[in-house]
């Protein structure tokens, strides 16, 4: 409060939602590796010193930014789970809501792919990612679907793993030929397909 008794502007969160926003955009445009800390903070328009105080480094720069996609879609599950959405479900209404934000979409697909060296400071950040993303629908999956209705050979494990891939795989064509895969349709119609394995009463 001010002397007047009137709320003060944070403008601390205020400056770090700023260089987030940059940030993300300028690592979705050019990826990590050629955007510098000044490249971000002349944008913002302050001094490297000025963005540093709030990051500290432009690698804990970048693990803010993709803290902040993943804080960012798990508002949208949230709203989409209130609306009495499944998980199948949600999982396609998030990948909709993304598509009106493709500097998200190609700064995950830009900064996933850098990533895969070893000495990318996202490294860890993706496999943990990842690994988190393979239990949740597996198990997720699992609750769903029906093992005694599923092809032989096919687990929910197995499904959990091609709709990863299926929406992994459309939105590089996606960003690399655009217009060539429509990536919401083609993830719909499996979701679609799957409704014939669904457990009737599901755990």
């Amino acid at each position: 409060m001010n002397a007047q008794g009137r709320p003060t502007r944070p403008r601390g969160d205020e400056r770090r939602r700023q260089i987030l926003d940059v940030a993300l955009r300028l690592f979705a445009e050019r990826g990590f590796t050629d955007v510098s800390v000044a490249d971000v903070a002349g944008e913002v328009g302050i001094t490297t010193a000025g963005l540093l105080h709030h990051f500290g480094t432009k690698n804990a720069l970048l693990i803010a930014v993709l803290q902040e996609r993943e804080t960012r879609n798990g508002q949208v599950d949230e709203s989409l789970r209130a609306e009495g959405k499944d998980w199948l479900e949600t999982f396609v209404g998030r990948l909709e809501q993304n598509e009106d934000h493709p500097a998200l979409v190609q700064l995950f697909a830009l900064l996933s792919a850098e990533s895969i060296t070893r000495d990318h400071p996202g490294h860890d950040w993706f496999v943990e990612r990842y690994r988190v993303l393979a239990e949740t629908s597996s198990h997720e999956m699992d609750r769903l679907l029906d093992p005694a209705k599923l092809p032989q050979g096919v687990t929910a494990t197995t499904v959990s793993q091609w709709l990863v891939g299926l929406a992994d795989g459309l939105r590089l064509q996606q960003l690399l030929n655009p217009g060539s895969v429509d990536r919401i349709e083609s993830v719909r119609a499996f979701v679609g397909m799957l409704e014939q394995y669904r457990r009737d009463d599901p755990a």
